[in-house]
């Protein structure tokens, strides 16, 4: 896997985790003179899996909470624990290009290439208007031994394509510097 797909796939953990966590602390905790309760909320992963299982166990047709799940323990080192999950959401939303591209991701990181490529390409086929997913596939083809560079590439342009002014956009203009120096993205028709 390159460097920059893995320091990519880092932040966005890291954002997710942080991000998570802000949302379970109280408002207004930590801070200033005021009488208000100082007591933090800490979720650890096995917990918010606990939390996530129950929910679903109360109501089975929960698809929030099973894309959680699936993102939590994907996120967690608990990869192929996430595929019945993903699966499950994907019974009842077949056509939600974000959890399909979710899915793509987290089979692409279990080495899964196959069906990683698939669920990434059924992405761009739900929303064509949409950066991520040719962004994704991109660093899919990227990732590839060997790294299929053309195919990178039409991806990264694609990501262009579709958003020019999204950040996406820009980190695919990065990656096609980084892997066709001198040259200019070129919009297609």
């Amino acid at each position: 896997m390159s460097r920059a797909f893995t320091l990519v796939a880092i932040g966005i953990i890291v954002l997710l985790l942080i991000s998570s966590a802000l949302l379970l602390i109280p408002f207004g905790a930590g801070g200033g003179d005021d009488d208000i309760d100082d007591d933090i909320v800490r979720v650890t992963p096995g917990a918010e899996v606990a939390r996530l299982e129950t929910a679903i166990a109360d109501d089975p047709d929960d698809i929030d909470s099973m894309v959680v799940l699936a993102e939590v323990l994907a996120n967690s080192g608990r990869i192929s624990e996430s595929f019945p999950w993903f699966e499950r959401a994907i019974e009842q939303r077949p056509d939600d290009a974000t959890l399909r591209l979710a899915f793509g991701r987290a089979l692409q990181r279990s080495g899964n290439s196959f069906d990683a490529e698939l669920q990434l390409k059924r992405a761009v086929e739900l929303d064509p208007a949409s950066s991520a997913p040719p962004f994704y596939l991109g660093l899919f083809y990227e990732s590839q031994e060997p790294p299929d560079t053309d195919a990178a590439l039409e991806w990264y342009q694609r990501a262009i394509d579709a958003a020019p002014d999204s950040l996406i956009a820009g980190q695919a203009r990065d990656r096609l510097a980084a892997l066709n120096p001198g040259a200019s993205p070129v919009s297609t028709p």
